[in-house]
């Protein structure tokens, strides 16, 4: 018998029967040969049935990984009560598709396709995306093996079956729904603040009713959302409070008795994903489906003094709010936004951090009138440097960036082969019209085609978004053009062309102001006090 990693086939001759045993040659598999496999599971909702399931299909990929001598465990990766109409909440899926572009892979198992994705599209995508890297995926209920396919054509069929299956799902559901709001049995999936769900009733909780009746009593005293919340942060620090949540008891007719159903609701169709509703469906006004906290008088005081409140805030910020410095001023002191304050003759723009902390900010207020006429002088000033600022700074980047390629062109190479790709697929649909080829042979080619372009895109596209070089060029160009059809000196402030030109402004700590211009260019403007 040898003794290297090779058992040699030979015979054994058994002298008293004279019967011949054959052993077969075999060779011993290294780690190195063996398939890294991962298995991918997932269930749809958190109940204690489906998370049976959950864990029986970990506990059985497991095993049948383990089972094969040809394949070692990578991992298993497995989301819990996720749809899988879209992958975006799937982190478990993400952490797969990262895996694998990262080489870690070689081969996915997963139960059927609907437990992959539910969304036909995605289904595709992710695996041509997962084939590109050189990995392939078999769906064991389905019997379908990318690695063998010769057409996506089987799986597309059924991928788009469990889409379906999934609209449907979310249609019988939604119709059940909405039956019960109509004849008034619908039961509220959770309970707000200050009642408990108590076998589909919404029964008051005495401390936390006490906390909304005051909330109401401090609102109608005078007293401003964010200053109820400070309050409520010292008195009950056991709940966590915000502007946002005292918004939502204030406005939220479930604390007089009442239930409105079907604020939001979920359209049909992918990604299925909730959504206020604005009219796009029903809403179902039922009274007395509880126990009130607040009663009716007091509820609609709120109401009727909210709206009051918010009719004035918009007829006094409406013009603040139309401002094109809105939002666009940084603090390079702080780095906190401008805020916008409302004077007598003009609008006055400070520091949001001013009057937060205890450390107040450096930097100066400015009025309106200061950040148009500084705007005016840097433009003009930029206008009459114009070539030695930006013509001379996109031939110096160009310059830098043909040394540093070296001739190295990818994304030209790239190019030329999408267009030779191409213009293979107009050959073989022409050879296929013409009967030349039959029809498997015309998907395989086809199919081997549309891959190596979507890889090629999508190279390209990454090629592009990491050639920082390549984005300033190109912006600088895009403000070159906007200065070829602006007028060569403004005596006055221009809206449309700060908009164009202006990506942030910065006000400094010695009280100056940088303008930053596309492609990153900054000019200073001192500003007087």
């Amino acid at each position: 018998m040898c003794a290297d990693r090779y058992q040699i086939g030979a015979a054994k001759m058994d002298t008293r029967s004279k019967e011949v045993i054959v052993i077969k040659p075999t060779k011993a598999q290294s780690k190195e040969d063996r398939l890294r496999v991962a298995a991918y599971c997932r269930v749809s909702t958190d109940s204690s049935d489906q998370l049976n399931s959950f864990f029986a299909q970990m506990k059985y990929y497991t095993d049948y990984i383990r089972s094969h001598d040809n394949m070692v465990l990578v991992d298993i990766y497995a989301d819990e009560g996720i749809t899988g109409t879209s992958i975006q909440k799937r982190e478990e899926f993400k952490r797969l598709i990262r895996d694998c572009k990262n080489k870690r892979i070689d081969r996915v198992l997963v139960k059927s396709v609907t437990r992959f994705a539910r969304n036909s599209l995605e289904c595709i995508e992710t695996v041509r995306q997962l084939k590109s890297c050189g990995v392939s995926v078999f769906f064991e209920n389905d019997n379908i093996d990318t690695d063998k396919m010769n057409s996506e054509m089987i799986l597309y069929i059924k991928s788009a079956f469990a889409q379906g299956e999934a609209m449907s799902a979310s249609k019988r559901m939604t119709t059940s729904v909405r039956m019960k709001m109509e004849s008034g049995t619908y039961v509220t999936p959770t309970a707000p603040f200050g009642y408990r769900l108590v076998d589909g009733v919404l029964v008051v909780e005495p401390t936390e009713a006490k906390i909304v009746k005051h909330i109401f009593k401090m609102y109608l005293d005078g007293f401003g959302k964010v200053n109820i919340v400070s309050h409520l942060k010292e008195t009950h620090p056991e709940y966590e409070w915000n502007a946002e949540g005292v918004h939502y008891i204030l406005t939220n007719e479930k604390y007089i008795g009442d239930s409105l159903w079907q604020k939001y609701y979920t359209p049909h169709e992918l990604p299925l994903k909730t959504r206020r509703n604005h009219g796009e469906v029903p809403k179902y006004y039922c009274k007395d489906t509880h126990e009130a906290i607040i009663d009716k008088t007091t509820f609609e005081k709120v109401r009727v003094l909210m709206q009051t409140k918010r009719e004035k805030f918009f007829s006094a910020e409406s013009a603040i709010k139309q401002n094109v410095f809105d939002w666009n001023i940084k603090c390079r002191c702080c780095g906190w936004k401008f805020r916008s304050k409302k004077q007598k003759c003009d609008v006055t723009w400070i520091c949001s951090r001013k009057g937060t902390q205890k450390e107040v900010c450096k930097t100066r207020t400015y009025t309106n009138r200061e950040l148009e006429r500084a705007f005016v002088s840097v433009y003009n000033t930029f206008r009459q440097n114009e070539r030695l600022l930006l013509g001379e700074t996109i031939s110096m980047l160009q310059t830098l960036k043909a040394k540093v390629n070296a001739g190295n062109d990818e994304i030209g190479e790239i190019d030329r082969k999408i267009a030779e790709l191409t213009a293979k697929n107009s050959m073989y649909t022409n050879l296929y019209s013409s009967g030349v080829i039959d029809e498997l042979v015309y998907f395989e080619k086809v199919d081997q085609i549309k891959d190596s372009i979507t890889e090629l895109r999508s190279r390209r596209l990454r090629l592009i978004n990491e050639d920082e070089n390549e984005a300033c060029i190109e912006k600088l160009r895009k403000l070159k053009r906007i200065l070829e059809e602006s007028p060569e000196s403004i005596t006055a402030f221009d809206k449309g062309l700060f908009q164009k030109i202006v990506e942030k402004v910065y006000a400094e700590v010695d009280g100056a102001l940088t303008f930053e211009l596309l492609g990153g260019l900054e000019l200073k403007k001192a500003v007087g006090a």
